[in-house]
């Protein structure tokens, strides 16, 4: 096994060609240096120097060995930086769960932020609905997600990071398309295209909430996961939806888009991570990212989906 501390007083030595000059650089008097060598070359079984009158010079044995020590501290130099990069958070894999609603936006603009302050953590995302998040943290298979804050048995930490208001999906040409907000009574008894009570639980939930609140009534069409298959469904004049404004990015044709009358309801998108996670990696990804929506709320506190109609 070699010593890495009798291979750099070797590198040393061969770089300068004279023990004294050597010896000052490595902090130490020249006796010591060249114990390490004869050690060294004890541990390999071949001369490493020859001495020449005065001065010294490589074997060949030292010159094939030179190229490969020199190599062997790079790496363990690269090594240590890494490990310490590590231990601070700055280097290491995150695994990224995102709802569709967050990916169009919100996780690319995090990335580029990501890349310019974390650059040499690896990012790994996968797409997933809000529910399947939740499970994803526990069979530990995603560190961060961004998805909807719905209740979970797990002892999870959420960040609020984005909220846009609720807005009507109505099929082009519905009655309702003539007023430019609409009142939730206005739904009652409408075909109505509903998000899933088990996979879109958050929407259901908080869209039923919203319409208990007026004895709003309506008429289910179909239970729906994601809001491109509703908006689709609502092309096709099988009936109305409520959607979080960011829906208007689809651009499906054949579909307007009505504000709600005097609701304050927001869809909110959050950050969530495990409280009992320990990656470095991870932590500094988080803190990275809690800045990164802090600067942006600050800068930027009404959303282009707080605006629409």
């Amino acid at each position: 096994m070699l010593d890495l501390a009798q291979v750099r007083c070797f590198v040393t030595a061969a770089t300068e060609l004279n023990f004294r000059r050597a010896a000052a650089l490595l902090n130490m008097t020249q006796p010591p240096l060249s114990r390490q060598i004869h050690l060294l070359e004890d541990n390999l079984g071949v001369k490493l120097f020859e001495r020449v009158g005065r001065t010294v010079k490589l074997t060949t044995e030292g010159r094939v060995f030179l190229a490969d020590a020199t190599r062997l501290l790079n790496l363990s130099e690269q090594a240590e930086s890494t490990v310490r990069r590590a231990s601070k958070g700055k280097t290491g894999r995150v695994r990224i769960g995102f709802t569709g609603a967050a990916g169009y936006e919100l996780i690319p603009g995090l990335l580029v932020a990501a890349k310019n302050v974390l650059p040499d953590i690896d990012v790994v995302l996968l797409e997933l609905i809000s529910v399947a998040q939740i499970e994803a943290f526990s069979a530990n298979t995603i560190d961060l997600g961004f998805l909807r804050p719905i209740a979970s048995r797990q002892k999870l930490e959420f960040l609020l990071v984005e909220e846009e208001p609720l807005i009507v999906a109505l099929p082009k040409g519905h009655a309702l398309c003539r007023h430019k907000r609409i009142e939730l009574k206005q739904l009652h008894n409408q075909p109505f295209i509903m998000h899933s009570p088990l996979h879109g639980k958050y929407f259901h939930g908080r869209i039923m909430s919203m319409l208990a609140t007026e004895d709003v009534q309506l008429n289910i069409t179909q239970y729906i996961d994601q809001t491109p298959t509703i908006l689709s469904l609502v092309r096709a004049g099988l009936g109305v939806g409520i959607l979080p404004a960011s829906a208007q990015r689809f651009h499906y044709d054949n579909v307007e888009f009505r504000s709600i009358a005097n609701n304050s309801t927001q869809a909110e998108m959050s950050m969530a991570w495990r409280s009992d996670q320990d990656n470095p990696a991870v932590t500094a990804f988080k803190l990275m990212a809690t800045e990164y929506f802090a600067e942006k709320r600050a800068f930027h506190p009404l959303t282009p989906e707080r605006s629409a109609p």
